[in-house]
């Protein structure tokens, strides 16, 4: 009976074990040609949810004069192609920003720094891991919790086989690559004053 009970629960755990999938993209983000800092990402599916983990550090001088130090970790869930809820932590200049979010009846209920916004509908994170998901009107922004409004367009380079997809966005556009098989390969965007930002996959 004890070798039936654990011979069952072996099977069931290499059951959980199959049906979660995992997915990590590690970047080495860069500053105007100079490495300042990484950004990671890490996808679970199971159950058809998907948790997203990603964790940001950069560490960089302005004109050589003010040193920024940015760090950043949000962890999304996500059903259906739409979020159901997102928690994140930054920390900026020494402020700090948080964002709590969960679905409710009426919608996505978002509380940030600057109080308390609902959001109805699907509601879409800037999932660059999940070009298919990069639909819509708006995307959140999870540091904030704003949800911004954007316009998206995708092109494809056939000599080179890539897809090429184009956030144009109030605060800059963002550009990103990915392989034939829709693998993300590199973020670039340029900040305010700053510079251009790039991220290149490890």
């Amino acid at each position: 009976m004890r070798l039936i009970l654990l011979i069952l629960l072996c099977g069931t755990s290499a059951l959980y074990a199959v049906a979660e999938v995992e997915s990590r993209w590690d970047f080495t983000v860069s500053l105007n040609g100079r490495e300042v800092g990484s950004h990671n990402f890490v996808v679970r599916e199971e159950g058809g949810r998907r948790s997203v983990t990603s964790t940001m550090r950069l560490d960089f001088r302005v004109f050589l004069v003010k040193r920024v130090i940015y760090q950043h970790q949000a962890n999304e869930v996500w059903q259906d192609g739409c979020l159901i809820e997102v928690s994140s932590k930054t920390e900026r200049d020494g402020k700090k920003f948080t964002v709590e979010a969960n679905v409710v009846d009426t919608g996505l209920a978002v509380i940030s720094n600057d109080g308390v916004e609902m959001y109805s509908g699907c509601v879409r994170s800037f999932a660059y891991w999940e070009p298919k998901w990069l639909q819509g009107q708006n995307l959140l922004n999870v540091e904030n919790g704003k949800n911004v409004p954007v316009t998206i367009s995708q092109s494809v380079s056939s000599e080179v086989n890539m897809n090429h997809i184009t956030i144009a966005a109030p605060k800059g556009d963002i550009y990103l690559q990915y392989d034939a098989q829709g693998d993300w390969l590199s973020l670039q965007t340029k900040l305010p004053i700053v510079g251009e930002l790039r991220y290149q996959r490890d």
